[in-house]
């Protein structure tokens, strides 16, 4: 009985061939020369394409990294007064456009339903920096109340403290009881959390952050 002859595979075009019949390199079994000759050459090839893939994936790192350190640097130069009226912008959003949507004028009842609203605060951002984006010292009121009569503030205080009750009214008037805003956010960091916080809120109901 004769043996079995040994079969080995082409690396270039997977035939199976008699070991004895084909050639061995240091890169595998090739049924001949021309075989091993287009596999280097294949290879080679694939090799220039994967170091230039490479070379591109690591440029776009690269770049996503300085912008990313562009954009870092950005906000680093922004000053605190800028994050905070961000900040305002989107509470008060909320606060017209999702809190009480619906509601006129929180302190007349002058106001019709195309009138222009506000975020009036009860205590106001001057007096009172510390509340200012308190959502229990804001409330929608109409732009003629809130800007060009004080924000009515003896009406807005009057029904305020019937709608949340006197004790969170008296906590909200004592200045004590209120952390100031370097101590809510210490870090300008703090603000852009809230502010990115805030943009959810409002996309999650459907309504596109104006700031």
């Amino acid at each position: 009985f004769g043996g079995v002859m040994a079969k080995s595979k082409c690396k270039h075009c997977e035939a199976r061939k008699e070991t004895s019949e084909g050639i061995k390199t240091p890169l595998g079994f090739f049924c001949n020369h021309d075989h091993a000759i287009k596999y280097g050459l294949d290879n080679k090839e694939k090799g220039r394409k994967k170091l230039i893939a490479k070379r591109k994936q690591e440029k776009q790192v690269n770049a996503k990294a300085d912008r990313e350190k562009t954009a870092q640097r950005k906000k680093e130069l922004k000053k605190r007064s800028w994050w905070l009226d961000t900040l305002q912008k989107l509470v008060n959003q909320r606060v017209t456009k999702v809190l009480y949507p619906d509601e006129l004028c929180y302190t007349c009842r002058r106001a019709k339903a195309d009138s222009i609203f506000n975020a009036g605060h009860c205590f106001s951002r001057g007096s009172r920096p510390e509340l200012r984006f308190n959502l229990n010292n804001i409330r929608k009121q109409c732009v003629t109340c809130n800007l060009y009569e004080s924000g009515r503030h003896k009406q807005f205080c009057d029904k305020l403290r019937v709608e949340i009750g006197e004790g969170e009214f008296l906590k909200l008037s004592d200045e004590s009881k209120s952390k100031s805003l370097k101590e809510q956010y210490p870090h300008w960091s703090d603000i852009e959390k809230e502010i990115i916080r805030y943009r959810k809120l409002l996309r999650d109901n459907g309504i596109k952050p104006i700031a």
